[in-house]
């Protein structure tokens, strides 16, 4: 008898466990255009872009600024990041966490959870489509949220068909790391050729600069946009939000 108690307590906790998270898609589903804020301290590209790394302080800039979700670089040796940055953060927000790495093997699904992930990248480029299907799988069955990342025609072809709901365009090419945000549109316009555009929402990432860029993706109608390096490089990120994000002065101001 005493033994069926403790089942019943463990599935109990199992059930919290593999419970809904904070959800991205929910934000996404707002009228407003969804700003994912990220927090990263290096890239292959640029090399260091933030030399007085301090993610702690980046977060609560960025929620003071009214974004909407954070994404963390966990990966070490290109991106000068971790997955205890990951960790440590978790508690100090209920805005929903983006794991952003290179997830290639389910275990990395599985540790995501553990960190604390609401939701973790998929990058179709790196994946086959039968590995998409099955990480989507596998992170519904957790109650991880996926935002899959695609670039070009060929990513395209791979996560049709798949439960892919959240669809990150990346403006940069992950061969050769040149950007070009018209990359969006160009992505968008084959969604749309392919009739599955409303099938998505859809955040554009990389080389979003100012607000030019923000007013020429919102006349896109994407739902959400990702932006690291223009906020980790700028002097008072809070501030460069403000630029970017005029309309978020209500949520500033509480």
């Amino acid at each position: 008898m005493f033994l069926q108690e403790i089942i019943k307590t463990k599935n109990e906790e199992l059930l919290k466990l593999t419970q809904k998270k904070r959800s991205l898609k929910s934000v996404l589903r707002k009228s407003e255009l969804t700003l994912i804020a990220e927090i990263k301290k290096a890239s292959p590209s640029k090399g260091i872009i933030s030399k007085n790394f301090d993610p702690e302080k980046q977060l609560e800039a960025y929620a003071k600024g009214g974004a909407d979700a954070i994404s963390i670089l966990t990966d070490e040796k290109y991106f000068n990041g971790g997955t205890e940055i990951l960790r440590q953060l978790r508690s100090k927000t209920t805005l929903p966490i983006l794991r952003k790495d290179f997830i290639i093997h389910p275990l990395q699904i599985y540790e995501s959870l553990f960190l604390g992930s609401d939701v973790i990248l998929l990058i179709a480029a790196i994946l086959t489509k039968e590995q998409i299907i099955n990480f989507l799988e596998i992170s519904n069955q957790f109650g991880l949220e996926t935002l899959v990342e695609v670039h070009d025609y060929n990513d395209l072809e791979k996560i049709k068909g798949t439960k892919t709901e959240m669809l990150g365009i990346n403006n940069r090419n992950l061969d050769d790391f040149t950007v070009d945000i018209r990359n969006t549109e160009k992505i968008i316009n084959k969604l749309e050729r392919m009739n599955i555009r409303g099938n998505f929402y859809i955040v554009s990432e990389s080389g979003i600069k100012n607000k030019k860029d923000i007013d020429y993706l919102e006349s896109l109608s994407v739902d959400g946009v990702l932006i690291g390096e223009a906020l980790m490089k700028a002097d008072n990120p809070l501030e460069k939000i403000k630029e970017l994000f005029p309309q978020k002065e209500q949520v500033r101001n509480g």
